[in-house]
């Protein structure tokens, strides 16, 4: 009768351990509505494109799928600018390499603060996505997708359990 009762606790124990990691799970399919700040470390973002890295600019600014300047951009839609390791020689991003994601921030961009910042504190090119909704709040994976348009796109990593 003592082991059934142990038993018993054992199996209560192990639901319970089971329902709170599930509960604290990070989906690989967030939907386009979700914020990019909710996009989870070791996601990927893809180059599809030739995309030349100028000499001694650490700044390039995207819209729409392509490389524009802080002049053209329409502030009323999404951007990113992409903060480059600052080199004395030009670089280009070719197509097949993956950006890992290592971490995001949520500032609660305004049309004129890159706000919602993807982070890639091991890649020794790119140091980070900084994006813009083009409106008050925070910008979604459905605006990033369309500031990449061609050239980048989203891979999300695989769902993680617990921590």
């Amino acid at each position: 009768m003592r082991f059934f009762r142990h038993v018993a606790v054992a199996i209560a124990f192990v639901g319970f351990a089971v329902a709170s990691s599930l509960g604290n799970a990070q989906s690989a399919d967030l939907p386009d509505s979700a914020p990019i700040a909710t996009i989870g470390a070791g996601s990927t973002v893809s180059v599809n494109a030739d995309i030349l890295l100028p000499a001694n600019q650490g700044t390039i600014y995207l819209q729409n799928g392509a490389v524009t300047t802080w002049d053209q951009i329409d502030k009323k839609a999404p951007s990113c600018r992409l903060n480059a390791v600052e080199s004395p020689v030009v670089r280009r991003l070719v197509p097949g390499r993956k950006l890992v994601i290592t971490g995001t921030t949520q500032n609660n961009g305004s049309v004129f603060f890159y706000g919602d910042v993807l982070q890639f504190e091991e890649d020794a090119t790119v140091s980070q996505f900084q994006c813009s909704p083009g409106h008050k709040g925070a910008m979604n994976i459905g605006e990033l997708k369309q500031v990449f348009g061609g050239m980048f796109s989203l891979n999300q990593a695989p769902a993680v359990v617990g921590e």
